[in-house]
């Protein structure tokens, strides 16, 4: 007959085994030998009623330590999961041709912290205009923005009109992108070009109807996958902040008409078009937006809704340009952002590629889908 001291150093030895249970990557979990140990001394110290069987308390101890010892081991292999899900990602996002991912390690450790912290310490911050949106069809063909749906629609009912909207983009689209010019020198511009196309819009009232129509016209297209994403954040319960410098009307519109209603966990900075009370566009929101200003200048007014997600201090940011970088200005946290950048210019261009691959920790040379976002945030779902 064994007595109850070596039935509990024999389920104690196995706590001891599960409290070396060891991370993948060298580093050990904390030991939670002590926690059980205390827990079985206090079982043995406690009096037992002397009408009671011995066995009985025996196998009230055993059986506690036993489930504890279930706990850590449980606890062990979820830990596992975690650090074995982080390598698998790495090589599948190292071993893609159109994926830049310049320092690896980098990557890896702000992985490890966004899958330990899981869905309820993540937040999305995205773009819009070529980054939620294709930059360009099948056959190659460069597809709207939101400001481009009044280019297409109103040359077609209003061709004096669309001309004006064509020549400012003709004007100062090559200006955005000019390498010979530092952003302090581009912003005036920008501020021009988006206050004067914001006037054409206000000054002929264009009804909410009428701009409706235009998005269900225009050539905005999601890039593949993007439904799911979205969709998978919201049953994931993971806010998704849609920070554009385009027009936030025409998104919420596109949305609607895409997704049936505009997920719950979606929130919008942007430049929103006011309407009186005959639905007529007669303001647009302030600050205004543009390509260069998406960070603490524009966001005061934001910070309740920042103070609201505090908690989310791991960020996956997803942008396609430069000025989309410091988006995640407005978060209170300390965890880390993961920025994940769509380059859409020329290859042979690889001044501007190279300045991607610093700023971006992993590039997406022309890529249309969002699977490599998708797979990130399946993989924090997954190991919780």
């Amino acid at each position: 007959m064994h007595s109850f001291s070596g039935l509990l150093n024999g389920s104690m030895s196995r706590v001891s085994r599960l409290g070396r249970c060891i991370f993948a990557n060298g580093r050990r979990f904390e030991s939670r030998q002590s926690r059980l140990q205390l827990q079985a001394e206090t079982l043995t110290d406690t009096p037992t009623s002397l009408d009671a069987p011995p066995f009985a308390a025996m196998f009230k101890a055993s059986e506690i330590v036993n489930a504890a010892a279930a706990i850590a081991e449980a606890e062990c292999i979820e830990q596992l999961k975690k650090t074995d899900a982080v390598p698998l990602l790495m090589s599948w996002l190292l071993g893609q041709e159109s994926i830049v991912c310049s320092d690896p390690t980098t990557v890896a450790a702000k992985l490890r912290k966004m899958v330990v912290g899981g869905a309820g310490k993540t937040v999305v911050i995205s773009d819009f205009d070529y980054t939620l949106s294709r930059f360009a069809n099948e056959s190659g063909e460069r597809l709207s923005t939101t400001h481009g749906v009044f280019d297409d629609n109103v040359m077609r009912l209003k061709p004096e009109l669309g001309q004006k909207f064509v020549d400012l983009k003709n004007k100062y689209y090559p200006i955005e992108f000019c390498p010979k010019l530092t952003m302090e020198e581009k912003i005036p511009h920008m501020e021009k070009w988006w206050g004067t196309s914001h006037s054409l819009i206000v000054n002929e009232k264009f009804s909410k109807h009428t701009i409706q129509d235009f998005v269900r016209q225009s050539r905005i297209v999601f890039k593949d996958g993007a439904e799911d994403f979205i969709q998978s954040l919201d049953a994931h319960n993971i806010p998704l902040v849609i920070f554009s410098a385009g027009i936030g009307n025409i998104i919420e519109y596109f949305l609607e008409q895409k997704l049936g209603a505009i997920p719950r966990n979606t929130h919008f900075i942007s430049n929103m078009i006011l309407f009186d009370e005959d639905e007529k566009a007669c303001a647009f929101s302030e600050p205004l937006i543009h390509t260069f200003c998406k960070n603490s200048s524009v966001i005061q007014k934001e910070a309740p809704f920042f103070h609201e997600i505090n908690g989310r201090v791991n960020v996956i940011l997803l942008g396609d340009s430069m000025g989309d970088i410091h988006m995640d200005v407005g978060v209170e946290r300390d965890g880390p952002t993961l920025k994940v950048g769509y380059y859409n210019g020329s290859l042979d261009d690889t001044a501007a590629l190279q300045h991607y691959e610093e700023v971006y920790d992993i590039v997406l040379i022309h890529d249309p889908t969002l699977n490599v976002a998708q797979k990130i945030v399946d993989v924090i779902n997954s190991t919780h």
